[in-house]
């Protein structure tokens, strides 16, 4: 009988049992593959200020990153970049096999190559998963809205190192493509609804003037997966179980990036599971907690991705050409970059927010 087992070994689950463990409580994590970071589905984009509340100094950076160029459905580009960096693009893997080094050196046993197969007993479950759904479906928790997505990693020195970019166009519809620098060359990405993510990517390195740069590039093989765009489950617990990272939707809406609030949402996870375990209640207190410090964030990131899912061409491009000139995009690198609530709320009471005002009507309706 274990007290704590954690399904999956990614950041959200490690950094859950990291937590537990050096709160006094047996934790086992079962991980499906041989080695933890592969398969590696993430473009690796994370901001410094999470990066160092997850990992501290040490963290396996490859790039770090000044600034962003986001292309409107016309093609105008709109290029921001600050005095300093604000985000950096990692060593997926090897941070992963960080977290599993801290996780041992804290007591957590790691099985690795081994999946949940139900007959497991335990006190407490922490399903950290992914997006496969499998566990969340057996155990009785929802799984969050995803959309498929397709990368390539593309070796060119043909890139800015220091900016990422992103494209809104017909060809992503409801989401976007991007361009992240890593080692010796860029990660696109395509995720979006409706279309094949890797045939929308490969026609948009071909057809798209600004990412014909790229396209004598040596490609990897696709790197395939998901985007998790719905915010948290509305109920993200049952019985003695509760899902975390991208299992419990614990993702950007806006962005898909769910590195940190994953890792730090875990944490809350580890220890409303510490409390249920020494008799403190029930694990409805992780859904207190989490809403108390992100609930406003990710409500405010989950209506922005309604609205913008319900803007047309015309309605982004006005919108965009409303944020560069009024200083809000370059204003925009100097919020968090996870808890984006506070930047949001300010476009709100902005005067810009009347160019999007049809479509947030429509979204609020």
């Amino acid at each position: 009988m274990r007290d704590l087992l954690v399904v999956g070994g990614g950041p959200a689950g490690l950094s859950a049992a990291i937590e537990a463990a050096r709160l006094g409580v047996e934790v086992e994590v079962l991980e499906e593959h041989a080695e933890v970071g592969i398969p590696e589905h993430c473009a690796g984009l994370v901001s410094l200020k999470g990066l160092q509340e997850i990992i501290g100094s040490g963290a396996p950076i490859i790039r770090e990153i000044r600034g962003f160029r986001v292309y409107s459905p016309s093609g105008k580009a709109y290029t921001v970049k600050g005095e300093e960096a604000k985000a950096a693009v990692i060593d997926r893997p090897a941070f992963e096999r960080e977290l599993l080094r801290r996780a041992e050196a804290s007591g957590v046993t790691v099985t690795l190559g081994e999946r949940f197969r139900g007959d497991e007993r335990f006190m407490v479950l922490i399903n950290a998963e992914g997006t496969a759904g499998r566990v969340s479906k057996r155990i009785g928790l929802g799984v969050p809205e995803s959309i498929p997505a397709a990368q390539l990693d593309l070796e060119t020195p043909d890139f800015d190192d220091d900016l990422v970019e992103i494209y809104l166009g017909s060809l992503a519809p409801g989401f976007f493509a991007w361009a992240v620098p890593r080692r010796d060359g860029v990660r696109v990405g395509l995720a979006a609804r409706g279309v094949v993510p890797l045939r929308s990517l490969e026609m948009l390195l071909d057809k798209f003037r600004p990412w014909r740069r790229f396209s004598g590039a040596r490609r990897s093989a696709p790197i395939f997966g998901k985007v998790v765009i719905g915010g948290p489950l509305n109920v993200a617990h049952r019985g003695s179980a509760v899902a975390i990272g991208d299992a419990g939707g614990f993702v950007k809406p806006t962005t898909g990036g769910g590195v940190v609030l994953g890792c730090l949402t875990a944490r809350i996870a580890a220890r409303a599971a510490c409390r249920f375990l020494s008799g403190g209640g029930d694990l409805s207190s992780f859904e207190k907690a989490w809403k108390s410090s992100y609930g406003l964030d990710f409500a405010l990131m989950r209506l922005a991705r309604s609205i913008y899912n319900r803007m047309d061409a015309s309605e982004v491009d006005s919108a965009l050409e409303a944020l560069y000139s009024s200083g809000a995009l370059k204003g925009a690198i100097q919020h968090d970059m996870d808890l984006q609530g506070k930047a949001l709320w300010r476009l709100a009471r902005s005067r810009m927010f009347l160019r999007i005002v049809p479509a947030a009507v429509r979204a609020i309706l």
